[in-house]
């Protein structure tokens, strides 16, 4: 019998303060190991675990008068290898949801039954609670041994295989023994030990994952939580957050076997002292977890296994209770599939809560009926932030949950981007693979394109998209010929059906690879030149309105008088605008447009440059002067100057930079 530890299950945190200069330590060895201990009521669950490891787990006044566990009880002892911790989970009908909370944070299970009664009801439903919750592995303890004669062991032994037919314990060992006298104590010992090494571990959450099964205040610690830890460590002193409450806290210390620890391992029991808030601030059944790695939820998609002895099919809108972890919750059932799942059947269905519940991909819960008050069948999280279903979409996220039932990740991947319009996210993926983010763009980089962001996309849908692209900007150049291009906006709300990282994935590709060209906010197709369309009579046109605006200079003639020669001569200074030849400009005083030649700003930054070496300071007036124009004209060319970075403005004065700005004019802001 292991040496008697103090106790978690009294005042677990109560070496807090015994000494202000203790020491914690970190619990590497040996690693923490969860044991349901579960079996219909009376069959001697307790006093087995107390006889194994020394510790009374009925701690409730009320348990210790009636004889009878109410809460889960919690012991522990350290093996080679391995330190179990025994979840003494009650037996009784009417505290099934303690059961519950013992056994999902187990990774095997102690099923003990009376030699004297055999299998008892809560026998049945216990053993078919933990197969639903994912567990696989176990030890059958025949207790009361002592209370038969010994010649009568080989007839129970068979009626408990007969009765663990078809279940996940058919073939796991049976182990006759007494709490009483302490025989067989030695071999079930023995046999729980080798469960570390035999179990299975289950599906991990992404982080560190506390559901709180105990909260409660003690003098000079405050607020206590304990639970089973999962998914990953906790440490003394890190940030963390309670959910579905969203509320942050720091662990102040943390306990494993009533001593404090730097670091809290999963697949134990931790208590653990918060600091930044109180115990009655925490609701009973949250979860204490890493932050930003969950999120909580109304809505949570599933696969639900109903259970053979159900007394009716399950069908849309009936009314279940949901049991996981250290909470439970009522929901509505919504079928993805089919119109009803038939006793021993499976489907997928959104459970719909009234309020945001948290958990996890891949986590297990037990549902029952409110009434009358039965277990039904279990539920496997696909995904826990799910989106509405929506009678268009039903189809996709029906295809979407099948293949994450299936879990293989290309299959999850490629059903993803098929609803996305062959874009995935990284993150969902993540989520609905239950991998880490960090490894999925590497895992899919020989079947998808990384977009950035956190956005990949299946090689056939960049293809589809960058040929769109191209087949757009064809048909535009072939309605406008005359265009030099089209304004960006313009391509992309044209290409709205396609998801905008796809767009802009495409349109860097095509600008590297320069296939189209991307120049003052136009894009145009690399062969495309609106020359090539105008007639010989509208070049020449073209090229005499150039040269009236080039020859003005910084005084040049009103566009509005030259665009009035021929019917063809609007579209022609928009066309030497777009291509960069002329410069329209806006004088705010005035209320006007007007149009220069791009050369006239060269011209007119090396005059003030050759007037006002730097960095002479100049005013608007005396630029004026230099340049020989009038104030009409004067104020928007130093604007397009201060934004070719030609000039610098220092209050009422610029001065000319030291080198002339090779860049081409920028657009004027809007």
């Amino acid at each position: 019998m292991a040496t008697r530890l103090p106790s978690l299950t009294f005042h677990p945190l109560k070496r807090l303060h015994a000494h202000a200069d203790h020491q914690t330590r970190p619990v590497t060895d040996p690693a923490p190991f969860s044991l349901a201990v579960i079996g219909h009521v009376n069959h001697g669950k307790t006093a087995l675990v107390r006889a194994l490891t020394g510790i009374e787990t009925d701690r409730l006044p009320e348990e210790k008068a009636r004889g009878l566990s109410i809460t889960t009880g919690f012991a522990w002892r350290d093996f080679p290898g391995a330190s179990i911790d025994f979840l003494d989970a009650p037996g009784h009908e009417d505290f099934i949801r303690a059961m519950v909370m013992a056994t999902a944070g187990a990774r095997a299970v102690l099923l003990v039954v009376s030699a004297t009664e055999g299998f008892g009801r809560q026998t049945h439903e216990h053993l078919r609670i933990a197969g639903l919750l994912g567990l696989t592995t176990g030890v059958i303890a025949v207790s009361k041994a002592d209370l038969v004669p010994k010649d009568a062991w080989p007839d129970i032994e068979a009626q408990v295989r007969t009765a663990l037919a078809g279940t996940f314990l058919a073939t796991e060992p049976i182990v006759f023994c007494a709490a009483t006298t302490g025989a067989g104590l030695d071999r079930l010992a023995s046999e729980i030990a080798g469960l570390a090494a035999s179990s299975p571990l289950p599906a991990p959450p992404p982080g560190a994952w506390l559901p709180l099964d105990r909260v409660f205040s003690l003098a000079g610690a405050g607020a206590v939580a304990t639970g089973s830890l999962q998914g990953g460590s906790l440490a003394t002193g890190q940030e963390a957050q309670l959910l579905p409450s969203g509320r942050r806290i720091s662990l102040r210390q943390l306990q494993v076997h009533g001593q404090p620890v730097d670091l809290a391992s999963p697949g134990g029991r931790v208590a653990a002292a918060l600091r930044g808030v109180s115990a009655a601030e925490i609701k009973p059944g949250e979860v204490l977890c890493a932050p930003g790695l969950f999120e909580a939820s109304r809505l949570v998609d599933v696969e639900i296994t109903l259970s053979p002895d159900s007394a009716r099919p399950l069908k849309s809108n009936d009314e279940l209770r949901v049991m996981w972890g250290a909470r439970q919750d009522m929901a509505s059932l919504r079928l993805i599939e089919g119109p009803a799942i038939a006793p021993g059947g499976r489907g997928l269905a959104q459970l719909r809560f009234a309020h945001p519940v948290i958990a996890y991909a891949g986590q297990r819960a037990i549902l029952r009926r409110p009434s009358p008050a039965e277990t039904i069948g279990g539920a496997l999280v696909l995904d826990p932030v799910p989106p509405p279903l929506r009678a268009r979409t039903l189809e996709a996220r029906r295809d979407l949950l099948t293949a994450v039932s299936g879990g293989r990740l290309e299959t999850i991947a490629n059903q993803l981007a098929h609803g996305g319009n062959g874009v995935l996210s990284i993150v969902d993926l993540a989520r609905l693979a239950r991998r880490p983010v960090a490894r999925l763009e590497a895992d899919l980089q020989a079947s998808f394109k990384p977009l950035g962001e956190g956005l990949m996309a299946a090689p056939e849908a960049v293809a589809l998209a960058r040929q769109a692209y191209l087949d757009h900007l064809a048909e535009a150049h072939g309605r406008q010929p005359t265009r030099p291009g089209l304004p960006l906006g313009s391509v992309r709300s044209g290409l709205a059906n396609l998801p905008p990282a796809l767009v802009a994935h495409v349109e860097r590709d095509l600008a590297f690879s320069r296939d189209i060209r991307l120049e003052a906010g136009l894009v145009a197709l690399r062969g495309h030149d609106p020359l090539a369309a105008l007639s010989p009579d509208s070049l020449s046109r073209l090229g005499q309105i150039e040269a009236e605006v080039r020859a003005g200079g910084l005084s040049p003639p009103d566009i509005r008088a030259l665009e009035g020669q021929t019917p063809e001569d609007p579209a022609l200074v928009t066309l030497l605008i777009d291509t960069g030849r002329l410069v329209s400009l806006y004088n705010h005083a005035l209320r006007q447009t007007l149009t220069f030649h791009a050369r006239a700003f060269d011209q007119a930054a090396d005059e003030l440059r050759a007037a006002f070496p730097p960095p002479t300071l100049f005013t608007t007036g005396e630029a004026r002067a230099a340049l020989n124009t009038s104030r009409k004209f004067i104020v928007p060319v130093l604007e397009l100057l201060d934004r070719r970075g030609d000039t610098v403005r220092q209050g009422d004065q610029r001065h000319v930079t030291g080198v002339q700005n090779p860049l081409p004019v920028p657009p004027e802001p809007i």
